[in-house]
């Protein structure tokens, strides 16, 4: 999925992405604040952790975002069989617990489960990316307006009609 899955994400997530690291996070959130402060714009930025995101990955939303993405019948129905009967099982002093069916996650620790968190996330920063303002560090960069990594989510928040904007998609994307 590698090579079709930068095409898909939106350019701000750098999880998954064999060419952007956690440092390039770290930049551009640094570079958003120089700026802001050399120019005197307004700016905050906003830090979003979701909560227990990988856990909360209902199935049924992420075969329809990968639908939405054209992604094809076959890599959908091969994915979705990793996840069909998928169970989990607690141990408390090497006793097991019985089978608990799993209907929403990806697994943590798969290297496929960054990509595909990263692709239910990708429609919560088009939507921001759409309506907010952001910054532009020069004129030729793309503006700055969401930065992610996986479910760490920096906004450049630069008016009060960005907060309810904000407010809205959080709503929604829930």
């Amino acid at each position: 999925m590698r090579p079709v899955i930068s095409d898909l994400l939106h350019p701000s997530q750098h999880c998954g992405m064999p060419e952007n690291t956690i440092f390039d996070v770290v930049a551009a959130v640094r570079d958003a604040i120089s700026y802001a402060e050399t120019t005197k714009r307004p700016l905050r930025v906003l830090s979003l952790d979701l909560k227990e995101a990988f856990d909360r990955i209902f199935h049924t939303y992420l075969w329809t975002v990968m639908h939405s993405y054209g992604c094809r019948e076959g890599i959908i129905d091969s994915i979705a069989m990793m996840y069909e009967n998928a169970t989990s099982v607690i141990q408390i002093n090497s006793h097991l617990s019985t089978p608990i069916p799993n209907r929403c996650e990806v697994r943590q620790g798969c290297p496929l489960s960054m990509i595909l968190f990263a692709l239910c996330l990708n429609p919560l920063l088009y939507y921001l990316d759409e309506r907010l303002q952001g910054i532009r560090v020069t004129g030729r960069q793309r503006k700055k307006t969401v930065i992610a990594y996986a479910d760490d989510v920096s906004i450049s928040v630069t008016s009060k009609e960005d907060v309810r904007i904000i407010r809205e998609a959080i709503t929604c994307y829930e």
